[in-house]
């Protein structure tokens, strides 16, 4: 009983040494180049021209499906991938938070009262090493001790700076110096996002543009042979969908990690879903620094390890990507990969090698939900989703809505009290798209008025996301309430709807920055998607 008692307390022992992810002090090596880009999900990167992106991937390490912390909003989220620690420890709830007003006590403290960052640890456990940062969004300042790096370049009320200058300078910073850590954050491609939206021509080109950028340097590296001895790390805070983020939709929560230079397996694809806090944890690991025991974050040892069978496969493009598709128009569906077979579904189940083959363009009966996988040697990509509608003529769109500019509350407003609006039409969807307002406009108020037609009766759950406030009724009954102003957010609900004809009404408001509204909606049992304009009526 003894020796069982001894070989227990043993093996207790190892597993909690495990668990705790200490790294023996011995750095990996001497250089971390660390790149972050506010808001470029997995799937942007894929659908942008990314040659230098692709070369790093080919000739380095990357996951495709590391996961941020919930909500997928940015304070929360870098302050996790500097940390080392889920919010629960470091106390960062959400972008309203600040040094003298928060709800979550941080579980360690800095020497200025915040949470340690991996800054902290490097400077504290390598007094001597060299850290430069170059921080675009200067929100993000508030959460760091900034007077730990030996060179820092970031906006505030005084300078504003352009992403292009700040990775210009850090670029040449870092070639002149050679900096232990090299930190770059930058915000362009989150601004993009909420302007034209993340699945925009234009947020891929400002994807592509960050890509030229970090090539021209990555370039310059490899002439001079400075990556002998060093590593960079590319990700990202969150991704996006539409005009906004803060849901829980995978093209928000999924964001790459790409890892290439000292020691990082050619072509290894990780197969195992990161968490974005194992962030700072590979980078301390790198450089021989231990995080505190507070921190959750593991070393991603993945992409050291010798190459499997395991590939990286580009995920599927549907086009169109969202929307009307007109009569007569054809689906296609491609994949950036030679050798690649594509399968997938029409009812919004995930694809497999069971489904429909992929063998040319198609036509569609009616809306749909289309998703699809690529399939190359053994191997899967991201699964690609998109709804598509069938052509409905301008006079059939079924949402009314009714327009109010000049509203400047932070809750949603009585609409029974307002007069006449500023304007009034219809759509074929419940979203801001095709609203007469410009993307950028702020301060404004929206009531979307429909008929749901529902064929069996049954249970149905319905999920509201928004950025800002906004509420879901169906037949005078409050079903999702949203409200207040936020970032993009997610609720849920649900309904018992007998078979037959439902008054659906969407209330919004928009109050600053950030703008998105969508409604998905699904009988139990099924996976949740738009609304049809087939299933509507005025």
């Amino acid at each position: 009983m003894k020796h069982l008692l001894t070989i227990s307390t043993i093996i207790a022992a190892l597993f909690l040494t495990g668990c705790c992810n200490k790294n023996e002090n011995t750095p990996r090596a001497k250089h971390v180049i660390f790149l972050g880009f506010d808001a470029m999900s997995s799937i942007g990167i894929q659908r942008a021209t990314t040659p230098t992106f692709n070369y790093l991937i080919e000739n380095g390490a990357v996951s495709l499906d590391t996961r941020c912390v919930r909500e997928t909003s940015s304070s929360q989220n870098w302050m996790s991938m500097v940390t080392g620690a889920p919010i629960e420890m470091h106390g960062v709830t959400g972008n309203d938070w600040e040094r003298d007003n928060y709800s979550i006590e941080p579980a360690a403290r800095n020497s200025i009262g915040l949470f340690p960052t991996m800054f902290d640890v490097i400077r504290e456990q390598k007094p001597d090493a060299k850290m430069y940062a170059y921080i675009e969004w200067s929100g993000e300042t508030r959460m760091y001790d900034m007077t730990v790096f030996d060179k820092a370049l970031y906006s505030n009320k005084e300078k504003g700076y352009s992403a292009d200058e700040l990775l210009q300078q850090a670029f040449a910073d870092y070639l002149a110096d050679e900096p232990e850590l090299l930190f770059v954050s930058i915000d362009i491609t989150d601004h993009q996002g909420h302007e034209t939206g993340h699945e925009s021509q234009e947020y891929f080109d400002c994807i592509s543009h960050m890509d030229k950028q970090v090539g021209e340097f990555v370039k310059k590296l490899e002439e001079r042979d400075m990556l002998k001895d060093a590593v960079i790390i590319i990700t990202a805070d969150h991704g996006g969908i539409h005009y906004g983020h803060g849901g829980d939709s995978m093209e928000e929560l999924q964001i790459p990690v790409i890892m290439y230079g000292k020691g990082v397996t050619k072509g290894k694809f990780m197969a195992h879903a990161n968490m974005i806090y194992d962030n700072a944890a590979t980078v301390a690991g790198l450089l021989g620094v231990e995080l505190p025991r507070e921190c959750r974050g593991r070393f991603m040892q993945e992409a050291f390890e010798p190459k499997t069978d395991l590939c990286y496969v580009p995920v599927p493009l549907i086009h169109p990507f969202k929307g009307v598709v007109d009569k007569g128009e054809k689906v296609t569906i491609t994949v950036d990969t030679e050798g690649a077979e594509i399968y997938y579904t029409l009812d919004g189940t995930a694809p497999t090698k069971e489904s429909i083959r992929y063998t040319g363009p198609f036509e569609l009966k009616e809306s749909c939900t289309i998703q699809a996988i690529a399939y190359k040697n053994g191997n899967y990509s991201l699964v690609a989703s998109n709804f598509l509608y069938t052509a409905v003529p301008e006079g059939e769109a079924s949402i009314e809505y009714k327009l109010y500019k000049n509203y400047n509350e932070k809750k949603l407003p009585d609409f029974t009290k307002f007069g006449k609006a500023d304007a009034v039409g219809y759509l074929h969807a419940f979203t801001l798209n095709g609203l007469p307002v410009a993307e950028t406009e702020d301060h404004y108020a929206v009531i979307f008025s429909s008929t749901l037609q529902i064929d069996e009766a049954g249970r149905c759950k319905f999920e509201l996301a928004s950025d800002d406030g906004s509420r879901l009724i169906i037949d005078g009954k409050e079903i999702i309430n949203n409200d207040g102003s936020h970032s993009r957010t997610t609720k849920y609900g649900v309904a018992d709807l007998t078979s037959g004809s439902h008054i659906i009404k969407v209330e919004y408001f928009e109050d600053h920055g950030g703008q998105s509204l969508e409604l998905r909606y699904a009988p139990e049992g099924k996976t949740p998607r738009p609304i049809f304009p087939s299933e509507l009526k005025r």
